[in-house]
């Protein structure tokens, strides 16, 4: 005879509900150790901040208005998640009003903001239900998730950028009033998300000898991003080792290619000085390959070009990274 626990798990699962609603219905009454506002927007004076998190470099995404309507745009940069809780019985709209006019002043443009009737509308708050929950949280709990519960009282968005760098910071906020019993009702919670400009750090990967083979004999050419040269310099760094070691078993393994070493650089900077620079950079990897890795000078050739074969744009960071690069090509 099997036991029936049902009744058990019941009356567990059920003060584990109790228990879980009473910590919600208490309301926090200082900040989360640790934390503090982002430079970049406040929170409502009078706000508690109950958590908040970081991503060094991750995809997130948020609203802007085309001329169809609302939609969703994606963005990658460094993540900063803010979720506070407002001052008892502060209307969301003072709140929303409060954060339009500081990001304006501080010089974002809105890309997207909506108010409750057309909010709920639109549906903008299931577009951006998922935010918080995706978002990186110092602790974490239920209560991250303030927008998954349908329409919810005084559900206020608003998303704005500002030119940072070659890049542009973005900042959304969602506030929400979801009902709910002692300290916590009367308090609007706030989604403050911020996304700065950021990418990997390129050069980390570098490409071994097999596949710089079979990219010299499918496409003529491969470009090579773990050689590494300090800024406005033409002296190959240590760390450049792994990759010249690649390059050079893979002409040995086929004694009878002969190429060219092509250094490209950003638009950064003059033509000719880019020139002059990007063809020592390929003429000092030639030398290494020819001196230290023992092949023949006569297989070698070294060209620059500066930025006149670009592979991606020169209008961000992560483009220029791309654009730095030296090439093997089959001559």
């Amino acid at each position: 005879m099997i036991a029936d626990f049902s009744p058990v798990f019941r009356c567990l699962a059920a003060a584990s509900a109790l228990a879980a609603s009473a910590a919600l219905a208490a309301a926090p009454s200082v900040d989360r150790a640790g934390g503090k506002d982002h430079p970049l927007v406040s929170r409502y004076e009078g706000s508690i901040l109950y958590d908040y998190g970081m991503n060094q470099l991750a995809p997130a995404q948020l609203i802007e208005r085309d001329k169809t309507g609302p939609v969703l745009r994606p963005v990658e940069g460094r993540l900063s998640n803010r979720l506070y809780w407002g001052p008892k019985d502060t209307p969301a709209l003072a709140i929303f009003r409060n954060y339009q006019q500081a990001l304006q002043a501080a010089g974002f443009d809105i890309l997207f903001s909506c108010e409750t009737r057309e909010c709920e509308q639109l549906r903008i708050q299931r577009k951006v239900s998922s935010f918080p929950r995706d978002a990186r949280w110092v602790k974490g709990d239920p209560l991250v998730n303030i927008l998954n519960s349908g329409n919810q009282d005084d559900f206020h968005y608003i998303s704005a950028r500002r030119q940072a760098g070659s890049g542009f910071a973005y900042v959304q906020v969602a506030l929400s009033a979801p009902s709910g019993e002692g300290d916590r009702a009367g308090r609007v919670r706030q989604f403050i998300q911020v996304i700065e400009p950021a990418q990997a750090e390129m050069g980390k990967v570098t490409v071994d000898a097999k596949a710089i083979g079979a990219g010299l004999a499918r496409d003529g050419k491969i470009a090579l991003y773990g050689v590494h040269f300090d800024t406005s310099k033409a002296v190959l760094r240590a760390d450049s080792a792994p990759q010249l070691q690649s390059m050079a078993d893979a002409l040995k393994a086929s004694p009878a290619l002969k190429v060219l070493i092509v250094g490209h650089t950003d638009n950064q900077g003059e033509i000719d000085a880019n020139l002059a620079l990007s063809h020592k950079r390929a003429q000092a990897v030639a030398d290494a390959l020819s001196g230290k890795y023992g092949i023949p000078a006569s297989r070698l050739s070294a060209r620059g070009v500066a930025s006149f074969a670009p592979v991606s744009t020169n209008a961000s960071e992560e483009g220029r990274a791309k654009n730095r690069r030296v090439e093997m090509v089959v001559r």
